[in-house]
Protein backbone atom coordinates (compact mmCIF):
# COMPACT_ATOMS: atom_id res chain seq x y z
CA UNK A 1 0.00 0.00 0.00
CA UNK A 2 2.84 2.47 0.62
CA UNK A 3 4.66 1.98 -2.57
CA UNK A 4 1.46 2.62 -4.49
CA UNK A 5 0.34 5.30 -2.19
CA UNK A 6 3.99 7.44 -2.72
CA UNK A 7 3.29 6.76 -6.74
CA UNK A 8 -0.18 7.91 -6.43
CA UNK A 9 0.64 11.01 -5.12
CA UNK A 10 3.54 11.38 -7.19
CA UNK A 11 1.58 11.56 -10.27
CA UNK A 12 -0.74 13.84 -8.79
CA UNK A 13 1.86 16.00 -7.95
CA UNK A 14 2.62 16.68 -11.51
CA UNK A 15 -1.30 18.74 -11.34
CA UNK A 16 0.04 20.85 -8.43
CA UNK A 17 2.78 21.94 -9.99
CA UNK A 18 1.58 25.60 -10.65
CA UNK A 19 0.34 25.48 -6.75
CA UNK A 20 3.79 24.98 -5.45
CA UNK A 21 5.65 26.89 -7.99
CA UNK A 22 3.80 30.07 -6.95
CA UNK A 23 4.35 29.68 -2.97
CA UNK A 24 8.01 28.26 -3.31
CA UNK A 25 8.15 31.82 -4.85
CA UNK A 26 6.19 33.66 -2.44
CA UNK A 27 8.08 31.55 0.06
CA UNK A 28 11.71 32.63 -1.79
CA UNK A 29 10.35 36.43 -1.36
CA UNK A 30 9.99 36.27 1.58
CA UNK A 31 13.18 35.09 2.91
CA UNK A 32 14.47 37.29 0.88
CA UNK A 33 13.12 40.93 2.01
CA UNK A 34 15.05 41.13 5.30
CA UNK A 35 18.29 40.84 3.53
CA UNK A 36 18.87 44.60 3.41
CA UNK A 37 18.80 44.42 6.85
CA UNK A 38 22.11 43.01 6.46
CA UNK A 39 24.03 45.46 4.88
CA UNK A 40 23.92 46.90 8.15
CA UNK A 41 27.52 47.61 9.08
CA UNK A 42 27.00 46.83 13.18
CA UNK A 43 26.21 43.07 12.26
CA UNK A 44 26.32 40.05 14.93
CA UNK A 45 25.42 36.71 14.83
CA UNK A 46 22.57 38.11 17.65
CA UNK A 47 21.23 40.27 15.04
CA UNK A 48 21.98 37.43 12.11
CA UNK A 49 19.71 35.36 13.85
CA UNK A 50 16.59 37.69 14.23
CA UNK A 51 17.52 38.75 10.76
CA UNK A 52 17.08 35.13 9.19
CA UNK A 53 13.48 34.36 11.35
CA UNK A 54 11.32 37.88 11.05
CA UNK A 55 8.63 36.74 13.16
CA UNK A 56 6.16 39.04 11.50
CA UNK A 57 7.01 38.12 8.36
CA UNK A 58 6.58 34.34 8.81
CA UNK A 59 2.63 34.87 10.59
CA UNK A 60 1.74 37.23 7.63
CA UNK A 61 3.26 36.12 4.83
CA UNK A 62 5.36 32.25 5.49
CA UNK A 63 2.20 30.42 7.63
CA UNK A 64 -0.50 31.32 5.36
CA UNK A 65 1.30 30.31 2.15
CA UNK A 66 2.19 27.09 3.94
CA UNK A 67 -1.50 26.39 5.26
CA UNK A 68 -3.02 27.99 1.50
CA UNK A 69 -0.36 25.12 -0.56
CA UNK A 70 -1.44 22.14 1.69
CA UNK A 71 -4.98 22.27 1.74
CA UNK A 72 -5.43 23.40 -1.94
CA UNK A 73 -3.21 19.93 -2.41
CA UNK A 74 -5.14 17.75 -0.29
CA UNK A 75 -7.97 15.85 -2.14
CA UNK A 76 -10.00 13.39 -0.25
CA UNK A 77 -10.26 10.57 -2.81
CA UNK A 78 -13.36 8.21 -1.48
CA UNK A 79 -12.84 5.91 -4.04
CA UNK A 80 -9.53 5.22 -2.65
CA UNK A 81 -11.10 3.47 -0.10
CA UNK A 82 -12.49 1.21 -2.23
CA UNK A 83 -9.74 -0.01 -4.40
CA UNK A 84 -7.51 -0.61 -1.04
CA UNK A 85 -10.36 -1.97 0.88
CA UNK A 86 -8.86 0.25 3.72
CA UNK A 87 -9.41 4.00 5.30
CA UNK A 88 -5.54 3.94 6.25
CA UNK A 89 -5.03 5.42 2.61
CA UNK A 90 -6.48 8.30 3.45
CA UNK A 91 -4.65 9.04 6.19
CA UNK A 92 -0.96 8.22 4.63
CA UNK A 93 -2.44 10.38 1.85
CA UNK A 94 -2.74 13.25 4.17
CA UNK A 95 0.91 13.02 5.85
CA UNK A 96 2.11 12.51 2.44
CA UNK A 97 1.03 16.17 1.53
CA UNK A 98 2.33 17.11 4.25
CA UNK A 99 5.28 16.21 4.23
CA UNK A 100 6.05 17.04 0.64
CA UNK A 101 4.61 20.50 1.06
CA UNK A 102 6.75 21.20 4.16
CA UNK A 103 9.84 19.58 2.45
CA UNK A 104 9.43 21.71 -0.65
CA UNK A 105 9.07 25.36 1.83
CA UNK A 106 11.45 24.92 4.18
CA UNK A 107 13.49 23.44 1.47
CA UNK A 108 13.03 27.15 -0.72
CA UNK A 109 13.38 29.07 2.29
CA UNK A 110 16.79 27.37 3.11
CA UNK A 111 17.96 28.22 -0.05
CA UNK A 112 16.61 32.04 0.19
CA UNK A 113 18.10 32.44 3.66
CA UNK A 114 21.82 31.27 2.25
CA UNK A 115 21.33 32.62 -0.76
CA UNK A 116 20.70 36.62 1.50
CA UNK A 117 23.92 35.72 4.18
CA UNK A 118 25.80 34.53 1.14
CA UNK A 119 25.20 37.84 -1.52
CA UNK A 120 25.81 39.94 1.77
CA UNK A 121 29.07 38.10 2.53
CA UNK A 122 28.00 37.32 6.96
CA UNK A 123 28.75 33.69 5.59
CA UNK A 124 31.18 33.71 8.34
CA UNK A 125 29.05 34.24 10.86
CA UNK A 126 27.71 30.78 10.61
CA UNK A 127 30.92 29.56 12.06
CA UNK A 128 29.54 30.90 15.36
CA UNK A 129 25.79 30.23 14.70
CA UNK A 130 25.00 27.44 12.68
CA UNK A 131 23.78 25.18 14.96
CA UNK A 132 21.81 27.90 16.73
CA UNK A 133 20.06 28.73 13.19
CA UNK A 134 19.80 24.77 12.57
CA UNK A 135 17.67 24.59 16.10
CA UNK A 136 15.92 27.44 15.36
CA UNK A 137 14.76 26.51 11.78
CA UNK A 138 13.98 23.05 13.33
CA UNK A 139 11.77 24.91 15.64
CA UNK A 140 10.26 26.79 12.93
CA UNK A 141 9.68 23.82 10.66
CA UNK A 142 8.03 21.90 13.13
CA UNK A 143 5.93 24.48 14.21
CA UNK A 144 4.49 25.05 10.97
CA UNK A 145 4.13 21.11 10.44
CA UNK A 146 1.80 21.04 13.55
CA UNK A 147 -0.10 23.88 12.18
CA UNK A 148 -0.61 21.85 8.89
CA UNK A 149 -1.01 18.66 10.88
CA UNK A 150 -3.90 20.89 12.93
CA UNK A 151 -5.56 22.12 9.23
CA UNK A 152 -5.55 18.68 7.86
CA UNK A 153 -7.29 17.02 11.16
CA UNK A 154 -9.93 19.71 10.95
CA UNK A 155 -10.50 19.53 7.72
CA UNK A 156 -11.64 16.07 8.37
CA UNK A 157 -13.66 17.19 11.19
CA UNK A 158 -15.34 20.01 9.62
CA UNK A 159 -15.09 19.08 5.92
CA UNK A 160 -14.33 22.50 4.94
CA UNK A 161 -10.96 23.47 4.16
CA UNK A 162 -11.99 26.93 4.49
CA UNK A 163 -12.92 26.36 8.57
CA UNK A 164 -9.71 24.56 8.50
CA UNK A 165 -7.66 27.97 7.62
CA UNK A 166 -9.64 30.20 9.44
CA UNK A 167 -9.18 27.79 13.03
CA UNK A 168 -5.39 26.97 12.15
CA UNK A 169 -4.54 30.58 11.09
CA UNK A 170 -6.11 31.81 14.39
CA UNK A 171 -3.79 29.71 16.51
CA UNK A 172 -0.90 30.89 14.84
CA UNK A 173 -2.22 34.19 15.69
CA UNK A 174 -2.73 33.81 18.91
CA UNK A 175 1.15 32.54 19.70
CA UNK A 176 2.26 34.98 17.42
CA UNK A 177 0.49 37.78 19.66
CA UNK A 178 1.62 35.46 22.89
CA UNK A 179 5.45 35.78 21.12
CA UNK A 180 4.89 39.47 20.75
CA UNK A 181 3.94 39.70 24.56
CA UNK A 182 7.03 38.21 25.93
CA UNK A 183 4.70 35.37 27.00
CA UNK A 184 6.00 31.55 25.70
CA UNK A 185 4.10 30.70 22.63
CA UNK A 186 5.49 26.96 21.63
CA UNK A 187 4.81 28.01 17.78
CA UNK A 188 6.82 30.86 17.73
CA UNK A 189 9.62 30.27 20.09
CA UNK A 190 11.62 30.26 17.28
CA UNK A 191 12.09 34.13 17.50
CA UNK A 192 12.85 33.97 21.04
CA UNK A 193 15.42 34.14 23.41
CA UNK A 194 15.61 30.61 25.07
CA UNK A 195 18.68 28.60 24.98
CA UNK A 196 19.04 25.64 22.46
CA UNK A 197 18.21 23.13 25.14
CA UNK A 198 15.23 24.65 25.94
CA UNK A 199 14.29 24.63 22.27
CA UNK A 200 14.73 21.53 21.47
CA UNK A 201 12.51 20.72 24.25
CA UNK A 202 9.74 22.36 22.96
CA UNK A 203 10.34 20.89 19.35
CA UNK A 204 9.75 17.70 21.53
CA UNK A 205 6.77 18.70 22.77
CA UNK A 206 5.58 19.56 19.30
CA UNK A 207 7.02 16.75 17.67
CA UNK A 208 4.56 14.58 20.68
CA UNK A 209 1.27 16.46 19.76
CA UNK A 210 1.97 15.80 15.74
CA UNK A 211 1.29 12.28 16.85
CA UNK A 212 -1.44 13.18 19.01
CA UNK A 213 -3.23 14.94 16.48
CA UNK A 214 -1.86 11.74 13.59
CA UNK A 215 -3.89 9.75 16.18
CA UNK A 216 -6.97 11.90 16.43
CA UNK A 217 -7.14 12.41 12.31
CA UNK A 218 -6.58 8.60 12.33
CA UNK A 219 -10.05 8.05 14.56
CA UNK A 220 -11.98 10.74 12.37
CA UNK A 221 -11.34 9.40 8.95
CA UNK A 222 -12.04 5.89 10.56
CA UNK A 223 -15.18 6.72 12.08
CA UNK A 224 -17.11 9.40 9.62
CA UNK A 225 -18.36 9.79 6.19
CA UNK A 226 -15.71 10.95 4.05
Amino acid sequence: MYRNVIRQQNLLTHAFLKIHVVCAVITLIISLIDGNSLNQELMSPENLIVIIFPRYLIFCGLIPTYLLALLATTQIRSQDILIYQSRKVVVLQAIYRLCLTTIIMAGVWTVGTFLTITINHHFYFLAATWFTILVRAVCLWTACFLLGMIAITLTFAAKSKLTAFLISFSISALSFYLATAHIPSLLFDFGSADTNIILIGKETIMLGAILVFVAIMTQIIGRRDL
